[in-house]
């Protein structure tokens, strides 16, 4: 789905607006270990911006690269009405039964003032429906007729992100890299790839044990792109998709087609099939952003300013109920957390330390925490005034006049966008 997101520059720049984001991050980064920073329509696979790197002196005014990314909003939940943007046509109303549209009532987008709604649906599965082969006529059907999926806000419930799109370059062309949820849009953001699950885990071993008589179909090739969801889910029945879950890509041969992920069917009883990504392992990613950080021989600085592992993220998941606490993509790296990779995932509050120091690194990505990542249902004010904190901090310190900040959202949280998302790649839409 198209997404939103904003860039900021000390000066003013021509900017062709990437079709989409999280690729061309892998390919930005890549860029400036050429030391030269250009916005591009290309995009390129991860592999060939490896062979872009040189040493050639910097020319560059920029040295830093922020990326703070926050979540669930698509552009037009966001700058829909923003003046002079590619936002909300005229007209539109969603049907309930798009199948029979003139004979169904629609619900047309309506400009809401509520920060923190609920959560929608917003996986692989409605976002294919909403999709609808470009149509983008499904979204009530797809959200199970919630009428939020049409709702949009405006400069008076988001005054900040107007007034930055004002000043600076709001990209109103720019698609989410997977269409799904956030740890795969995660994922291409620091590898422009998501990792193939290839090992799974034994029925009493890993995060959360197996029932013991619980059989898994064979996966592989696949990236998971639902949300995980705890409990049994009626999802498959003897391999086939249950009538239940309507538009939703089939098991062949018994392997898992690209967009599904690991099924787990005890007793090949639908009542009793579930999915759960916490029953799989994904296999080591090595091709990530932060690799030709390390090994280039320019010694490129870089954080990941989260919550991380060690130091507490993924027992904050469980006390809190939040998932995202422990959707750093960089799991799927076997060595993220350990040697010389472990001092460089830091307290996402570090930044505010290090912008006042000679500790701020050349790359960086800002990851919240879910009370201010304005995923329903956290409140958009409180994450909106948490983006100003760190941009303001950037601003006042001594590395403003050479840093460009990337804002963006992950994926579009179930709210509608008008804009039919480009074919990327063999996994699908963006």
């Amino acid at each position: 789905m198209r997404g939103t997101t904003m860039n900021f520059f000390f000066i003013a720049k021509v900017h062709a607006v990437s079709r989409q984001f999280h690729f061309a991050l892998g390919i930005i980064v890549s860029l400036f270990l050429v030391s030269v920073l250009v916005w591009t329509t290309m995009i390129l696979p991860l592999a060939y911006a490896q062979q872009i790197t040189s040493n050639i002196p910097a020319t560059s005014p920029i040295k830093h690269i922020v990326v703070i990314m926050q979540e669930n909003r698509s552009f037009d939940n966001y700058f829909g009405t923003y003046p002079g943007a590619n936002g909300i046509p005229k007209n539109v109303c969603m049907p309930l039964d798009p199948d029979h549209p003139n004979n169904s009532p629609c619900v047309k987008p309506f400009l809401s003032t509520n920060p923190a709604s609920e959560d929608m649906p917003h996986g692989y599965q409605p976002s294919t429906v909403a999709y609808d082969n470009g149509k983008m006529d499904r979204f009530m059907l797809a959200e199970n007729e919630d009428p939020k999926t049409m709702s949009y806000y405006d400069n008076k419930t988001i005054p900040y992100y107007w007034d930055l799109a004002k000043h600076y370059v709001l990209a109103d062309n720019f698609y989410s890299s997977v269409l799904s949820y956030s740890l795969p849009n995660h994922w291409y953001a620091v590898a422009g790839q998501a990792p193939a699950i290839s090992v799974l885990y034994g029925l009493n071993t890993g995060p959360r044990a197996l029932v013991a008589h619980s059989k898994l179909i064979n996966s592989s090739n696949t990236i998971p792109t639902d949300p995980p969801q705890i409990g049994l889910r009626p999802h498959l029945k003897n391999g086939l998709a249950h009538p239940q879950i309507g538009l939703r890509p089939h098991l062949k041969n018994g392997l898992a087609h690209p967009g599904t992920r690991l099924t787990t069917n005890p007793a090949g009883t639908a009542s009793r099939a579930f999915i759960d990504e916490e029953y799989l392992r994904e296999s080591n990613m090595t091709n990530t952003v932060v690799d030709l950080l390390m090994n280039n021989s320019n010694k490129i600085t870089w954080k990941y300013y989260d919550h991380p592992i060690q130091i507490g993220g993924y027992q904050r998941a469980i006390s809190t109920g939040q998932a995202f606490e422990y959707w750093n993509p960089f799991s799927a790296k076997g060595t993220s957390y350990t040697g010389a990779y472990a001092p460089h995932f830091v307290n996402r509050t570090q930044i505010f330390t290090d912008l006042k120091s000679s500790s701020f690194p050349q790359v960086s990505w800002v990851i919240p925490s879910a009370p201010i990542s304005e995923h329903p249902p956290a409140s958009i004010t409180v994450g909106m005034n948490w983006v100003k904190h760190v941009i303001d901090a950037i601003m006042v310190s001594p590395y403003w006049s050479s840093t460009a900040i990337v804002l963006t959202w992950d994926d579009y949280g179930g709210f509608y966008d008008h804009v039919a998302p480009p074919q990327i790649d063999k996994y699908g839409l963006g």
